[in-house]
């Protein structure tokens, strides 16, 4: 049960921060998202070793980044960063 559930707080994060880094504009934040993400990747990478976990680690946080990417365009931002959507201001 632990592992479940700190498996999909990992996804969660991970999927958060692959949201940023594809919504924020051309700065050194960008890449710092993304590596945030990468390191959070390749800790849970060492941290579970079977292959289902590892699928299940890719597959959720794709699923929670286009989830949330959903949910943000709805509600026009992403609340704490005030970061809207790319395209908003056309």
């Amino acid at each position: 049960m632990k592992k479940t559930l700190l498996l999909l707080l990992y996804s969660f994060i991970t999927g958060h921060l692959l949201l940023i880094f594809s919504w924020h504009d051309y700065s050194i934040f960008r890449y710092i998202y993304s590596l945030g993400a990468l390191f959070i990747g390749i800790y849970v990478f060492r941290t579970y070793e079977t292959k289902g976990s590892r699928i299940a680690y890719v597959l959720v946080s794709l699923m929670f980044y286009l989830a949330l990417t959903v949910v943000y365009v709805i509600v026009g931002k992403i609340p704490i960063l005030n970061l809207e959507p790319p395209g908003a201001n056309l």
